[in-house]
């Protein structure tokens, strides 16, 4: 549609270089990066998700980062509201909004629209999904979740308690799987004129940089951030301390995790597995250019091209 206003994603797995290759783009062409990575719109989770630096914010404007206190709400609908208004602020000022993250559910909401999921009681229904998680336990009910929803269970962590509670609910609810309803375009078309890169690197190259990326948020102060921030007052149990990093961080201070070492190989194994399940989903994005070049200045080169012609 003519009247559609252009915007830029660059989505995929994590540790990718979607951060870096964002602020390489904005060096070229007028853009202001828009984050749609879930954690980074908590403020004092920096360190375990490797979030933009000062340094880097003072390269381009970052928008949609520490917006959020860690016991505080936001969901697909807000980022959706929030975006849409920072896609005309930016658009007005004459520059492209630039969406950089790994949370694909976030930027599929934004760019068709929220599905409309029936009216729900969720007292009575999630009442009754925690105590059957607290009869059978996490893992056996995610297992039955793959049986009822296995394209929602392939894209969501077995130990993702929120989101297992959730789409069990909805299923119990409805008669019908969340991916059902994630799955339906309410507008028909996009709602935006989208140039969608998503970075998938091959599976050796990013263990390597997600083993190299681990080294660093331990050697930067991971435990010591957790920490600081449940000195601050806030639970344990809120949705930031769940992502990856923050999770293992919390079993090593409980002495569930052992050792340096064994927290190490927790973080990584824990990365590789969601990096697969979000290679699965960004692979499906319709419409979107994968991008495997490793090497950042022709990754760059690439995108360049395809975002020159873009923006015309």
């Amino acid at each position: 549609m003519p009247d559609q206003k252009k915007i830029i994603a660059i989505g995929g797995v994590t540790c990718s270089g979607k951060t870096e290759t964002s602020l390489e783009l904005s060096k070229h062409f007028p853009v202001e990066i828009v984050n749609f990575d879930s954690i980074c719109f908590y403020r004092y989770f920096d360190i375990g998700t490797a979030k933009p630096d000062m340094a880097a914010r003072a390269v381009a404007a970052h928008n949609l980062v520490d917006i959020k206190n860690p016991d505080e709400e936001y969901n697909a609908g807000m980022f959706s509201e929030d975006a849409g208004r920072l896609i005309r602020d930016i658009t007005n000022r004459g520059n492209i909004p630039l969406f950089t993250g790994g949370t694909g559910l976030y930027m599929k909401s934004l760019i068709y629209g929220l599905s409309s999921i029936p009216e729900i009681d969720k007292t009575f229904y999630r009442k009754k999904i925690l105590e059957l998680i607290e009869e059978l336990g996490l893992n056996a009910v995610y297992e039955k979740l793959k049986e009822i929803d296995p394209d929602y269970a392939a894209v969501i962590s077995a130990a993702d308690k929120q989101r297992i509670a959730r789409a069990y609910e909805v299923y119990e609810a409805t008669g019908r799987p969340l991916s059902h309803y994630l799955k339906e375009n309410p507008f028909g078309e996009p709602l935006y004129d989208c140039l969608y890169f998503t970075l998938i690197p091959p599976k050796d190259y990013l263990k390597s940089c997600i083993m190299e990326r681990t080294k660093k948020i331990l050697a930067k102060g991971l435990i010591g951030e957790i920490n600081e921030i449940l000195n601050m007052g806030y639970s344990r149990h809120l949705k930031p301390f769940r992502s990856i990093g923050y999770k293992e961080g919390l079993m090593y201070l409980n002495k569930e995790i052992k050792t340096e070492d064994d927290l190490y190989s927790a973080i990584v194994s824990s990365t590789m597995k969601y990096a697969k399940r979000q290679a699965t989903f960004f692979k499906k994005v319709k419409n979107a250019t994968e991008v495997n070049l490793t090497d950042l200045n022709k990754r760059v080169a690439f995108m360049s091209k395809l975002i020159g012609d873009f923006i015309g």
